[in-house]
């Protein structure tokens, strides 16, 4: 199990207050790992820092700002270095989506997912990375895709452009990165219960039309991206570079 060990390190996980980001920083807590979330909300993430601490008593310290631009995501990344030390562990999951039809979207539409589901996470990857270069750390970086980086879904043009972007994005990062021993890796759920994605679980006709594709004949719970999480970030997975995980219940595979 020391393979799977993450004590003395220190990770961030943007998006962290919430959903599969909390479950994820909640798995790095559970295997050692002091932890910086981050999201918009400084309520949110004192929340989500005291349950975690609670249930792990690891240091969680949450950190609120906007990274959909790069001066707020460099203050962040800085802000993080200063609360916990050097930054071995970097987890993007943050998400926003905008449900609309493709000849219904706007600029304002496309921009507002692309610099969350996106941009963001390029930078804030860049960010992380450089530190990790500059102090010779051998680092994780781990991406939140999503089944649509790979399927086509009615009404969410610009997310599964992001998500298909995630995929390409880890994998380039990888090779790049390789040389400095910082390992790039993105994992994709499918269909997961959280605030995010409550429109399609309110959708009764949906939901039953969905749960025909999937053969495990449930959806994801936010608790099944925990032990993923400490895999990608700990040395059970140090030969693991530029892969993309589905976890969607064998819904692609069928």
């Amino acid at each position: 199990m020391e393979l799977f060990s993450l004590a003395g390190k220190n990770a961030i996980v943007v998006g962290g207050s919430k959903g599969i980001g909390k479950s994820m920083a909640l798995g790095l807590a559970k295997a050692g790992a002091s932890v910086v979330i981050t999201s918009r909300s400084q309520a949110d993430l004192d929340e989500a820092a005291k349950e975690i601490t609670d249930l792990t008593n690891a240091k969680v310290v949450g950190i609120a700002g906007d990274i959909t631009n790069i001066v707020g995501i460099q203050a962040m990344v800085k802000n993080a270095i200063e609360q916990v030390g050097n930054i071995d562990i970097l987890v993007n999951s943050a998400g926003v989506n905008v449900r609309k039809g493709c000849l219904e979207f706007t600029e304002e539409d496309w921009d507002i997912v692309q610099n969350v589901q996106l941009k963001s996470v390029f930078f804030t990857c860049q960010a992380v990375a450089a530190h990790m270069v500059e102090k010779g750390i051998r680092g994780s970086i781990i991406n939140l895709a999503s089944v649509s980086s790979t399927l086509g879904i009615k009404n969410m043009i610009s997310y599964c452009a992001a998500k298909g972007g995630i995929t390409q994005l880890t994998r380039a990062l990888a090779v790049e990165l390789a040389p400095y021993g910082i390992r790039a890796n993105a994992m994709a759920p499918g269909y997961t219960a959280t605030e995010m994605t409550r429109p399609v679980f309110e959708d009764k006709v949906r939901v039953a039309e969905l749960m025909t594709r999937i053969p495990l004949k449930r959806f994801g719970e936010t608790s099944d991206y925990e032990g993923i999480a400490v895999y990608l970030a700990s040395e059970a997975s140090s030969y693991h570079t530029g892969q993309l995980i589905t976890l969607d219940g064998g819904w692609i595979a069928s």
